[in-house]
């Protein structure tokens, strides 16, 4: 079992997988050695106010405020998809152990960690949709890993349409993934978790410098931030 330096438990989510990928070394300072924290910023603040507006009006019909009242066009839309007989979730937790069988948020053997905006099941096909406030930036590791956790999480589900939803601009972009295929997702997603592992065993974790660096929480301890 890998363990932190504090004597925890490695664990792993889609943003720390892409941690690592962006930056072994802030990862090594951040999650492993947990030497430094990232706080937030505002506009991680502006983010979460953003999802917390959203999931009180789809949960409870609570008007949208003044800074998302323009999002209500995509509430709606989502309680249209939402009629009878669907299911809907919001900010659903989901998490496998690893072995990649479905245990609790908090258990000990907890391992892989998603957390979903927007989830609707109806009948063997689910939705799933993960608000973004930032810019549009693709990456559909995110989405894959979420479909994996729903396969998971409802075995009855054959297939599961998932979509960035970019709310600045109003756009959308999606992928489907069915069933049939997850050998292979589960192939892609275990390998980038192998390569967080081999760092660990070797305690090679190479920095990669980059116009990331100015926002990282480990600068003030990275030699290579301060070139």
């Amino acid at each position: 079992m890998i363990k932190n330096l504090d004597g925890s438990k490695l664990t792993h989510s889609y943003s720390s997988i892409k941690m690592y990928e962006n930056c072994p070394k802030r990862y090594l300072h951040e999650r492993i050695n947990k030497e430094v924290k990232f706080e937030g910023n505002e506009v991680t603040r502006y983010g979460e106010r953003v999802h917390a507006d959203l999931e009180n009006r789809l949960l409870s019909g609570a008007p949208l405020p003044e800074e998302t009242i323009i999002h209500e066009e995509v509430c709606a839309r989502i309680e249209e998809l939402t009629k009878k007989p669907t299911k809907l979730y919001l900010e659903q937790k989901l998490c496998l152990n690893a072995n990649l069988t479905p245990t609790g948020w908090y258990d000990n053997d907890a391992w892989l960690r998603s957390i979903l905006d927007v989830l609707i099941v109806k009948e063997n096909s689910a939705i799933v949709m993960d608000w973004k406030t930032g810019k549009r930036r693709l990456d559909f590791t995110q989405l894959q890993l979420f479909a994996l956790q729903v396969f998971k999480h409802y075995p009855h589900i054959k297939k599961v349409k998932t979509s960035f939803v970019w709310l600045k601009e109003g756009a959308i972009d999606s992928e489907t993934y069915n069933h049939s295929d997850t050998n292979l997702l589960w192939a892609d997603i275990l390998a980038r978790i192998e390569r967080i592992n081999q760092s660990y065993i070797t305690g090679n974790f190479p920095a990669k410098p980059s116009g990331l660096c100015p926002w990282c929480p480990a600068k003030n301890i990275c030699e290579y931030a301060q070139l």
